[in-house]
């Protein structure tokens, strides 16, 4: 029995010897106490013979009973304190090979995977809203199961929520039926799926079409510009498939969250959740969509088994995403999103620090460390650009039919590193020898920048860092400012945020230089949220005081940690921002979401 009680997973309890397949789960919503209160059945698969025990992550309020579903025998359980979870060990007497537990349960109010907005924290102001994020590790807060990527199960669901609202998960929605205020939703995920794809809505939501398979839901207030900033998706979806086989999973449809969304983008299957920063109003941040429609993919298809190899699910991601983009856009739109990517990782590198064993694309995570905490650029940017070295080392066309394969070999499976790294030698079986150039153990296992830097055409930005450089360099003539302002206002958004990140490496903001620039080029009152970022960081680099209301207000409208963990980091270290940065927070600590919120309370050491 020790094999079939050993674990698979560091960030979980789960044990070899039993896999969950199915879950059926039944839940009624409690705005008022808020909670889901219900009950999960699990149909589970005996994996070694003579296993007696099953193992669950649960962070949820009460267990309340376990049942087999076959008699409805109560099961015997203990519960196990762990650092990231509490076991749930259930024993199974005689071994079975196959059997159904029931679990009835309520979740806890402050489930760190559940965020009850007020009916205030919506944009509508008079129904309330929830909304969830499993990822990595809070499937546990919703309900008990085994709470790792090394296993994949099907799901269906019944959900129970006041008619006024209406609930969507990461499913298929099927009929609906309503009895005096209440209306239940059946759903069902016919494709196996990581917990961490849990997901569930429940708002008074509105949808539009745009197109055959892709429909965008949010609230009526965001409804008309939602479809308009997302009409192209269907177009995306193709170029998706074009690059990597047919999409799988029926639908795509897009939720525009409340602003207190943590997250760029969550890739449930069927109904990715996106942030209302998105909502630029020129499709110009419209990028995280095909990096969400990629993990269908790479990620929701094709898995890594557990959170060390998180880069098998955004560096294939981010490198695929960047072929979609210039499958749609061209080449050079491509290499100028690499170089603002290799930015984002130099940027990583320095918060953690050059050493720091989480800035290695294949962390050490232990069974104390949760894995948000190792969340940062690197699996992104370190992982595209090892698939990017292999691209200028086999060729583009070779590397596209190696992704093909990858997919097809490995779809509805959860790997590791060296799955990747065999299947990729044998994939280039001719090739062993290109391949061996590759210093495999610096790009896996060691910290910071990555042992080779790709070389990536910079034409696109070329401009935009020039005119940075120049605004850096200062004493412009009136004239030159007159050819400075012509060439801002000739730039897209991205090549802005080009400009402003050219003057925030090179430290060069004054108070002087961003007054003028503010005067010349408007910046302040722009609203897409990438430019805001940058120009507010400026900012606050040159300690700025005039701009640090606009940063308060900034991270109190929305919750979205790309943004709001560094402006809040910073303003900190700003002079004389120490205490307005504690004090914002404090003050809106309940607006954002549990997993930001953790992250910038440790940020500013704040209780």
């Amino acid at each position: 029995a020790t094999m079939a009680n050993s674990k698979v997973d560091p960030s979980s309890a789960a044990t070899a010897g039993y896999k969950v397949t199915h879950m059926a789960i039944n839940w009624t919503a409690d705005f008022v106490k808020q909670q889901l209160v219900g009950s999960v059945t699990h149909t589970i698969q005996r994996l070694v013979d003579g296993a007696n025990q099953l193992v669950l992550d649960s962070k949820v309020g009460t267990i309340k009973s376990i049942l087999l579903k076959a008699d409805q025998s109560p099961l015997n359980f203990t519960l196990e304190e762990r650092a990231l979870t509490t076991a749930v060990i259930i024993e199974l007497p005689a071994s079975p090979s196959s059997a159904e537990v029931t679990i009835n349960y309520e979740t806890s109010p402050d489930a760190s995977g559940i965020q009850w907005l007020a009916p205030s924290q919506t944009s509508g102001k008079e129904q309330p809203y929830l909304f969830t994020q499993c990822q990595a590790i809070h499937a546990r807060s919703l309900v008990p199961c085994q709470d790792t990527p090394m296993y994949k199960c099907t799901y269906a669901a019944q959900v129970t929520v006041p008619s006024q609202l209406t609930a969507l998960m990461s499913a298929e929605s099927l009929e609906s039926s309503t009895a005096g205020p209440n209306t239940t939703y059946h759903f069902k995920q016919d494709v196996a799926i990581p917990t961490y794809l849990l997901a569930l809505v429940i708002g008074k939501l509105e949808s539009r079409e745009l197109g055959p398979r892709c429909r965008v839901w949010s609230e009526a207030e965001q409804i008309e510009v939602s479809a308009k900033e997302f009409e192209d998706v269907e177009a995306m979806l193709t170029a998706a498939e074009n690059l990597l086989g047919p999409y799988v999973w029926k639908r795509y449809d897009l939720l525009v969250l409340p602003a207190s969304f943590p997250y760029g983008g969550m890739e449930n299957p069927m109904l990715t959740f996106v942030t209302p920063t998105l909502l630029a109003g020129d499709k110009s941040l419209t990028s995280v969509v095909i990096h969400e429609i990629t993990h269908s993919w790479t990620g929701n298809l094709v898995t890594s088994a557990t959170w060390e190899h998180f880069w098998l699910n955004e560096g294939f991601t981010v490198y695929c995403e960047r072929k979609i983009v210039a499958a749609l856009h061209g080449e050079q739109a491509r290499q100028f999103a690499c170089v603002g990517g290799l930015k984002a990782l130099r940027d990583s590198v320095d918060v953690f620090g050059e050493g720091n064993p989480l800035t290695a694309l294949c962390p050490k995570i232990d069974d104390v460390t949760d894995p948000d905490d190792a969340f940062s650029s690197v699996p992104y940017e370190k992982g595209s650009n090892l698939l990017y070295h292999l691209e200028t080392k086999l060729g583009m066309v070779p590397m596209e039919g190696f992704l093909k394969s990858y997919i097809q070999e490995f779809s509805h499976k959860s790997i590791t590193t060296n799955d990747f790294k065999t299947f990729l030698y044998g994939h280039f079986s001719s090739q062993h020898a290109v391949l061996d150039s590759v210093d495999w153990a610096s790009w896996f296992n060691l910290p910071g920048m990555p042992p080779v830097t790709n070389e990536f055409d910079n034409s696109l930005g070329k401009a935009a860092s020039e005119l940075g450089a120049q605004l850096q360099r200062g004493d412009l003539t009136p004239e030159q400012w007159v050819s400075a302002k012509a060439a801002y206002e000739s730039f897209t958004s991205t090549q802005v945020c080009a400009m402003l990140d050219q003057l925030l490496t090179l430290k060069a903001g004054t108070v002087t230089l961003l007054t003028k620039m503010d005067q010349e080029f408007h910046l302040a009152s722009r609203q897409n949220a990438e430019i805001k970022f940058r120009w507010l960081r400026l900012g606050l680099q040159a300690n700025w005081q005039d701009c640090y209301p606009h940063v308060v207000d900034f991270v109190t409208s929305q919750g979205r940690m790309k943004f709001v963990r560094p402006l809040y980091r910073e303003l900190f270290k700003a002079e004389g921002g120490e205490d307005l940065a504690r004090n914002t927070f404090i003050k809106h600590r309940s607006f954002y979401h549990n997993i930001a919120s953790t992250m910038v309370a440790r940020d500013l050491n704040v209780n």
